[in-house]
């Protein structure tokens, strides 16, 4: 039953690509871990990964901060 549901999801993810075709601003579907069909739009993507960054140099003060308390 598992290789009948991968099948679907494969033909799913198949015809969902002939339809993205015609528009640009889309990546291409994957199935995450949870099993969900997932379309990621290009221009949300690169605003998410501004604030991944700021959230990491926040992250990276905050624990050189930290380890200077202690010392």
């Amino acid at each position: 039953m598992n290789n009948s549901i991968e099948k679907d999801n494969h033909e799913l993810i198949n015809k969902i690509n002939l339809i993205l075709n015609d528009y640009e601003n889309f990546e291409k579907p994957f199935v995450n871990d949870r099993g969900d069909i997932v379309i990621m739009n290009k221009i949300n993507r690169k605003s998410k990964r501004d604030n991944y960054i700021l959230t990491n140099v926040f992250k990276q003060i905050i624990n050189d901060d930290i380890k200077k308390n202690r010392v």
